[in-house]
């Protein structure tokens, strides 16, 4: 039943992080690269570790690529990257070092796939994302602080903790007989 309230709490999360994002902070930050679903990958990332940070990356990748007019697969290993890095560097107990890093980490990935975006030619220059790779950043590490806060209350609630093995019984020794 975990399993499953953590599969639904995920995409409502990627859902709500991308309408936001092409509703709310894309106009707003236009022309910065701000990116609400690379924060809340790290976010996700920095509180339940690398595995789930990379499959959550891919995942939220993957639905922004496909939604979008650019070629698939560029925010999908961008964001795969920073659930997999940010949940390699994971500090469980620090919130306000959780959101720099969030931040960074986002702000990092926005740069690169802005850089990916204009290698395979969908417009923009090398020089446009560089000088929107420092004002993006500070924007993601305040964003960073919300969300931090935000999913690190969310994912320690009893419905959505991860799940963790129990062992009932120790094995002592080899069974003679």
């Amino acid at each position: 039943m975990r399993r499953r309230h953590r599969i639904i709490g995920a995409a409502a999360g990627i859902i709500t992080a991308l309408l936001l994002q092409a509703t709310v902070l894309g106009p707003a930050f236009a022309p910065l690269p701000v990116s609400l679903p690379a924060v809340l990958v790290a976010a996700v990332a920095l509180v339940d570790g690398p595995a789930t940070g990379l499959a959550f990356g891919f995942t939220t990748g993957l639905v922004a690529d496909l939604g979008s007019r650019h070629p698939a697969g560029v925010l999908a290993l961008c964001w795969l990257a920073v659930g997999l890095l940010c949940g390699a560097v994971a500090d469980r107990h620090r919130l306000r070092r959780d959101a720099v890093t969030a931040g960074v980490a986002a702000g990092v990935a926005s740069t690169v796939a802005g850089a990916l975006l204009v290698l395979v030619h969908e417009g923009g220059t090398l020089r446009q994302v560089a000088s929107g790779a420092l004002p993006a950043l500070a924007v993601d590490v305040l964003l960073a602080v919300a969300v931090c806060a935000l999913v690190r209350r969310m994912l320690r609630t009893e419905s959505l903790r991860a799940p963790h093995p129990v062992l009932t019984e120790l094995p002592v020794g080899g069974r003679r007989g």
